[in-house]
């Protein structure tokens, strides 16, 4: 495997990907390692995604060499997908950026009237990342750890001070995300990274859809929480303060963006921090997040042993 995360060239013929009912870009464990392929939610099996015949263990590379472009992207050889086998679909994005206080019934149930003047930026890191349907450690040091159902971008290409209004142009698609909150340690200082980016404690997934088929940079997507069976968080991705356009615009006045990055948009109302008494995540809890068009990401988290 070289720099580029190309595994190999595949003989075998390719044709050029169905994006229709949900298919989307899966990292699936094959031969030993992950591989990048095309899966539907909910399907165990998959086709090796292939550009110009190339497989790829991870979505940057391979959306680099597509140019961001999903016609680029072709279905190889059949390959068995369970969702045991499935990884978080970015294994390791150069920036992981996240939105707080982007739904405002969400900023109204933390106390405040308004939400903020400015997107409120903070980063995760690609260690922070956790598989769809793992099994997620609840760190022993905490027993204030809470949920959050996020639409996530997955960028297609390079941006650097990009126009609202031209936002599209650099976005592959949209996955789901859950970024799990250690909350004491969020308020340990006014910065909220110490309860934001702990290893292995943000999953994403399962799939990546392009924009294209969710709605372009506005996508009106259903987005729901769900914990052990009942649902807390219920809204839609049209609610965000800040749209996707909008945080792309600020964000990459700050930053470039590269192909992969993700960005997460923000959670809606209902989390169980602020619920009386509180909801939390406990040993043998059940989360999902699941937004229309998308599909199911859906964890069991676990108690840590101590070391």
């Amino acid at each position: 495997m070289n720099q580029e995360g190309i595994f190999m060239t595949i003989p075998t013929p390719a044709s050029p990907a169905d994006w229709t009912d949900g298919l989307g870009l899966a990292r699936v464990l094959h031969g030993g390692g992950p591989v990048v392929a095309l899966r539907r939610d909910g399907v165990a099996k998959a086709r090796l995604a292939l550009v110009d015949g190339q497989v790829f263990d991870d979505l940057p590379a391979l959306l680099e060499a597509a140019e961001g472009d999903p016609a680029a992207i072709e279905g190889g050889a059949v390959i068995d997908a369970p969702d045991h086998r499935l990884l978080s679909p970015v294994g390791r994005p150069g920036k992981v950026i996240c939105i707080g206080q982007n739904y405002l019934a969400h900023v109204h149930e933390g106390g405040r009237a308004t939400g903020p003047a400015h997107p409120d930026l903070f980063p995760k890191w690609h260690t922070s990342l956790a598989a769809p349907y793992a099994d997620v450690a609840l760190p022993p040091e905490s027993d204030q750890i809470d949920y959050e159902s996020e639409l996530a971008v997955v960028i297609g290409a390079r941006a650097r001070r990009i126009a609202a209004e031209d936002a599209e142009s650099v976005i592959f698609g949209y996955t789901a995300a859950n970024d799990v909150s250690v909350r004491d340690f969020q308020f340990h200082t006014t910065q909220r990274v110490a309860g934001k980016a702990w290893d292995g404690l943000t999953p994403v997934g399962p799939v990546v859809v392009p924009a294209t088929r969710l709605g372009g940079a506005r996508p009106d997507l259903t987005i729901k929480g769900t914990l052990d069976g009942e649902v807390l968080q219920d809204d839609r991705t049209s609610s965000l303060l800040f749209g996707v356009p909008e945080l792309l615009a600020y964000i990459t006045t700050v930053m470039t963006l590269e192909p992969g990055d993700l960005i997460l948009t923000g959670t809606p109302s209902g989390v169980g921090f602020v619920r009386e008494p509180k909801v939390l995540l406990r040993d043998g809890s059940e989360f999902e997040v699941r937004i229309e068009g998308i599909g199911a990401l859906r964890n069991r988290f676990v108690a840590e042993k101590a070391v």
